[in-house]
């Protein structure tokens, strides 16, 4: 009675015990040594040890070691002789040939898993001619339309044109454009990074500095970290500028060398003009070096001459990134490889074509030197099995340069088509041809079309601010990005049953009555700023609208008097704050109003008058010094935020007053203009000053140079900009305003529900960013914060001002029941969410998922929350944040732009598009994330195997109990001891 239960319960036990060691992970990586063998012939080095696994690691670090030979020397020390790959296994007593095992560590490689063929790559298209630039929507000279010129001087931002030399001699200057902090000088840190994504380059006067970044992550950033970079020189050289700049390239010449810097390109590419010194190098150790696939197994450290048929591949021993330098056939070659430096020189006088890329930003995994890697001591081949196809895909693409390019858009069946058009030739002439690789962002995937143009290796890759970044080949010279079509309204249809409240705030509550809102004296004299000018105006044009939508003419009429009057004077010049046309940069500034109270005691109530302590029309200009006046305007700051309600405001007046539109539509198009003019041929403004068409999204940072890089803050202000131009265009009849407008918010919008609104389907921040939304986003650091707060209600709010029938386009409901209760926890948690008038965007947002909600909420606000003290209030009002509630709240559509792809891969010769194909989370599709789920699959059964262990143990606990053979309280006794304490003791 006893032994049989025992035994048959012993035995179970032990099964468990002798599965779940089967199920266990298998042992680390170990040092493995063979007894009474040595290696000789090949001797890199000799160094005391204290032990055979010290030797292993001497040698994994030491380049060129293969083998460490552990014996004792006369003197009775124990030796560590590091051979290479040369030396000859031989049979020798007393010592050990000891390497580092890797076949048990601790992420073992998977079986890669089944895939069909790739399909054969394509030939390589012929290159064409670019297609033409835009042509202009204007080129009429704002100085002719009443905007006074000015020159700047001194201290007042003056371009550096020692760092700017044109082929075109363009007179309008860039000055928000992705590559301009290479013509603004150093930053506080003493760099000007352009981050072109994968990579971070900075432009000194002796040449090209090339940084690959790594993340650092916290609760409330992350942040790219430059702190090792190769070095490109020409020798010889005191100065560089730039010469060619488009939408998506610029060309850098530092006399004997010159580079054309593509953004997205997986490629830095040089080409030196009889460089005296040519140069390509980094201070950093080899761990493995290889020319042509042959490995060079003791480099010299004061450097050995060779000829390199094409390719130089080296792993870095402090990055453990695997780099491949491409240089013209046969090229005579001076290799250097120090513990501390590599460098690849070329002959005096060389000329020809050098590329510098990444292929493995983990190679080996050892030494925790990779912030790259998938895992401790896991390199990346152990969590891709398949990483080598980026590897070929970057060998393919390398004889493909690339001179400059041009963006077009234009309307098709299915939507907006954005293509980036390259001019392209062969690197080197000798060489076959190959296909254009290029690296793209999260964004971009959810719009490439997969129609057999294309293919996207899904090994390698890189983790940057913009999450897993994928190598994409193009068969052609061109990469169409498809946009679909959204409609885009003016004001929208509100419920039927909510019309009478509406009306009541708009007319139905005496003196409160939105009909009656009118702005501050002096600020109909231009006393202000042209941003808050700007939301005021704006606010009345949305009661333009919607008193024109429920028919309450009389009031729409009074309250357009009001806005064509305030609005006019800033186009006529007569404000005190005026706007100006700069010469010096090619744009239209601010001049500033230097706000001074003179205090009357004797005067009735406010007992004073203000007036601006400088004159503009002779351009006594505060903004020209101080950086932050007018929100940097003069510094070109944050245009796009400040005109984009501008011409919000008069596309309003355009609609409903033709007379009006036409007297001052060049008035309005310089405003157009210096924010998205679209054609070079404009001779006063630069092209689209402040959209990135390679990331889809816009720069507010002017001409700072910032050791973060550009940044923007509120991205609806943005879509708002772009909104305003397309309304306008659509009001005005001037299609390519219009298709310009629609474009970039289609695009804004897109990238905001990627980079800003955090999707929680894809892995684009690291886990330990810890919010659903982003306040500010900068080229190298993403921040929970805004310039002018950290509160939580701040970081959300400022991406939904203002409250416009647009901003439903950049909240998908999705998201919106993910973001909208930490908005909401924010919010009620501190009065000054009220206070500020925050509290109204916490409730339009509400909408989107909630409409009877925050419609009762919106009810109870206090009128003050839209008075002109609250900052985030002042520029909505009651009636606008009803009707919004009323007209897009739980508004339902087929489709939403973060809906997208619409494929389900993307391979040559094979088109796969499908318009039912559901979004693909790109970070789930990844092999890393795959070895990752297979990795918590056999994790899955280790537990499995380990419940059923504890079951069984626990039953024979329990028979052993009930037959009395341990000690201890009864089932009865253990339940009355635990009763006491509550139902939920013992829980966690």
């Amino acid at each position: 009675f006893f032994f049989g239960p025992m035994l048959r319960l012993g035995c179970l036990v032990w099964l468990c015990l002798i599965l779940s060691t089967c199920g266990a992970p298998p042992m680390g990586p170990k040092c493995v040594c063979q007894e009474g063998t040595s290696y000789d012939g090949h001797d890199i080095k000799t160094l005391p040890v204290n032990d055979e696994g010290q030797c292993c690691g001497l040698c994994v670090t030491t380049p060129g070691c293969k083998i460490g030979v552990v014996a004792k020397n006369k003197a009775g020390t124990l030796m560590c002789r590091m051979t290479g790959s040369k030396a000859k296994s031989v049979k020798k007593d007393g010592a050990k040939a000891c390497f580092w095992d890797r076949s048990g560590g601790a992420s073992p490689k998977p079986k890669p898993s089944p895939r069909p063929s790739p399909k054969p790559l394509p030939t390589p298209k012929a290159p064409k001619t670019l297609p033409d630039t835009f042509p202009p929507v204007s080129t009429r000279n704002p100085e002719a339309e009443g905007y006074l010129g000015t020159v700047r001087s001194g201290s007042e931002a003056v371009p550096r044109y020692n760092l700017m030399c044109f082929d075109d001699k363009r007179k309008p200057m860039a000055t928000n454009h992705w590559w301009v902090p290479a013509v603004l000088g150093p930053n506080a840190a003493g760099k000007n990074y352009v981050t072109t994504l994968p990579y971070v380059v900075n432009c000194e006067k002796n040449g090209l500095e090339v940084a690959y970044p790594w993340i650092m992550s916290q609760k409330k950033i992350v942040q790219n970290i430059v702190n090792r970079h190769w070095s490109i020189t020409p020798g010889m050289s005191d100065r560089y500028c730039v010469r060619r700049a488009d939408e998506v390239t610029f060309t850098v010449t530092w006399g004997a060398m010159e580079s054309t810097i593509v953004r997205g390109s997986p490629y830095i590419t040089v080409n030196f003009k009889k460089a005296q010194e040519a140069t390509i190098g980094t201070g950093q150790g080899v761990r493995t070096l290889y020319l042509d696939g042959e490995e060079i197994p003791s480099p010299s450290s004061v450097g050995a001459d060779y000829t390199a048929k094409h390719k130089v591949t080296v792993t870095l021993r402090d990055s453990d990134e695997t780099w491949v330098i491409y240089v013209p056939p046969n090229s005579p070659v001076k290799i250097k490889a120090s513990p501390s430096t590599f460098g690849v020189s070329f002959q005096s006088g060389f000329s020809g074509i050098a590329r510098l890329a990444l292929i493995n930003n983990c190679t080996t995994g050892l030494d925790g030197v990779s912030p790259h890697c998938p895992g401790k001591d896991t390199p990346n081949e152990e969590a891709d099995p398949y990483i080598q196809d980026y590897a070929d895909a970057i060998d393919e693409g390398s004889n493909v340069c690339t001179d400059k390019a041009v963006v077009t858009t234009e309307k098709v069946a299915k939507g907006t088509l954005v293509q980036y058009h390259y001019q392209d030739h062969k690197c080197w002439s000798s060489l076959p041809d190959g296909l254009k690789t290029m690296i793209a962002l999260p964004h971009h995937l959810a719009v490439t079309p997969c129609e057999g143009q294309t293919r996207v290796i899904k090994s390698g890759g890189h983790r940057n601010l913009r999450g897993l970044s994928l190598a994409l080949q193009i068969s052609g010279h061109s990469w169409p990005l498809l946009y679909p079509d959204y409609e885009i309204s003016w004001i929208g249809q509100p419920d039927k049953e909510k019309v009478d409240t509406i009306l009541w705030a708009l007319k139905g509550r005496n003196e409160t009555s939105d009909e009656h809102y009118d702005i501050r004296y002096d600020m109909k004299d231009g006393m202000i700023d042209p941003y808050n000018a700007g939301k005021l105006f704006a606010k009345l044009a949305r009661l333009v609208l919607i008193s024109d939508q429920l028919n309450e003419i009389p009031i729409r009429d009074k309250i357009m008097d009001r806005l064509r009057t305030y609005i006019s004077r800033w186009y006529d010049h007569t404000t005190k704050n005026l706007l100006i046309y700069d010469r010096s940069w090619g744009g239209v500034i601010s001049c500033g109003c230097r706000y001074i109270w003179i205090e009357r005691r004797d005067w009735p109530e406010p007992h004073g008058y203000p007036i601006c302590g400088n004159n503009g029309s002779q351009l006594e200009c505060p903004t020209f010094q101080d950086p932050n006046f007018d929100f940097g305007n003069a510094y070109y700051n944050d245009h796009h935020f400040h005109y984009g309600y501008f011409i919000y405001s008069s596309a309003v007046l355009a609609k409903f007053d033709t007379e009006w539109a036409k007297k001052y539509n060049e008035k309005v198009l310089a405003l157009v203009r210096d924010i998205a003019n679209p054609s070079p041929s404009d001779p006063y403004f630069t092209t689209f000053r402040y959209f990135d068409f390679f990331v889809g999204h816009s720069w507010a940072l002017g001409i700072y140079s910032d050791p973060n890089g550009k940044g923007q803050e509120s991205t609806s202000e943005a879509v708002n900009a772009w909104y305003g131009i397309y309304l306008y265009g659509q009001a005005t009849n001037q299609p390519l305003v219009q298709t310009v407008g629609e474009t970039l918010l289609q695009m804004e919008v897109h990238s905001t529900n990627f980079y800003w609104h955090v999707p929680s389907n894809q892995d684009i921040y690291p886990k330990e960013f810890k919010h659903t939304i982003v306040g500010i986003v900068h080229d190298l650091i993403v921040e929970f914060q805004t310039y002018f707060g950290s509160n939580g209600f701040f970081v959300h709010g400022i991406q939904l001002l203002p409250v416009t029938p647009v901003v439903h386009l950049m909240f998908h409901p999705f998201w919106v029941q993910w973001g909208f209760p930490r908005f909401q926890e924010y919010c009620i948690g501190d009065p000054f969410c009220t206070e500020s008038g925050f509290v109204t965007f916490m409730i339009a947002e509400q909408a989107m998922i909630d409409k009877d909600g925050a419609w009762s909420a919106a009810l109870k606000l206090p009128d003050r929350v839209f008075s002109l003290e609250c900052a985030g209030g002042n520029g909505n009002s009651l009636t606008n944040t009803l009707y919004f509630i009323s007209a897009w709240g739980n508004h339902k559509r087929e489709r939403w732009l973060s809906d997208e792809p619409t494929c389900t891969t993307w391979e040559f010769n094979a088109d796969t598009t499908s318009e039912k194909a559901p979004a693909i989370p790109l970070g789930g599709d990844h092999p890393v994330a795959k070895s990752v789920r297979a990795q918590r699959a056999t994790s899955l059964w280790t537990w499995i195997i380990a419940l059923f262990c504890i079951i069984a143990i626990a039953l024979v606990v329990l028979y052993a109990r009930q037959q009395g053979w341990c000690g201890g309280p009864s089932s009865q006794d253990e339940a009355e001891e635990i009763a006491p304490k509550g139902a939920g003791y013992g829980t966690g």
